[in-house]
């Protein structure tokens, strides 16, 4: 794998720190637009994700071009149990699960990298291609994050100060 992408991996979820700043337990629970997921549920989103990235790899390396289907957090199971955790034990589990990705896609070797998984809107992928468009993904989940922690700390100014 290139340095370059397990340096982003490694890194990407130090962005949060700023992301969620001056935001509370309470905010970070919320969801200012009601059909719309909370800044919690975006984060176990992508922890869940992770998991079923990491999966998606061990079949693409072992498999001879699986095709997968379109995730829909919201018709899997296993994202339940990423909302249920506290906003501590979320973090927590999602660096984990970050180191435990890490240290899987580093050991790969090039003929491994260079297998082909088919996504049902891009095509085939490589497991870097995959890699890329993970970082992608988290990438707008971020920028979710970001403008949803700006509506809370907005809502949450006294009016005429800025």
């Amino acid at each position: 794998m290139k340095h370059s992408i397990l340096a982003r991996l490694d890194n990407k979820l130090d962005a949060l720190d700023p992301l969620l700043s001056g935001l509370t337990a309470d905010q970070i629970q919320q969801r200012p637009q009601p059909d719309n997921w909370s800044i919690h549920e975006n984060l176990a989103h992508l922890g869940r994700y992770q998991e079923v990235f990491t999966d998606r790899i061990q079949q693409i390396i072992t498999e001879e071009n699986p095709q997968f289907g379109r995730y829909v957090a919201d018709n899997d199971p296993g994202f339940a149990g990423w909302t249920a955790l506290s906003f501590t034990d979320l973090l927590e589990r999602l660096g984990g699960e970050r180191a435990t990705l890490n240290a899987f896609l580093s050991i790969l070797r090039e003929e491994q990298l260079t297998r082909i998984g088919l996504h049902p809107v891009y095509g085939p992928m490589t497991v870097e291609g995959w890699t890329e468009f993970f970082l992608l993904h988290e990438a707008h989940h971020f920028f979710t994050i970001l403008k949803l922690g700006g509506v809370l700390r907005s809502a949450d100014q006294p009016m005429g100060l800025s």
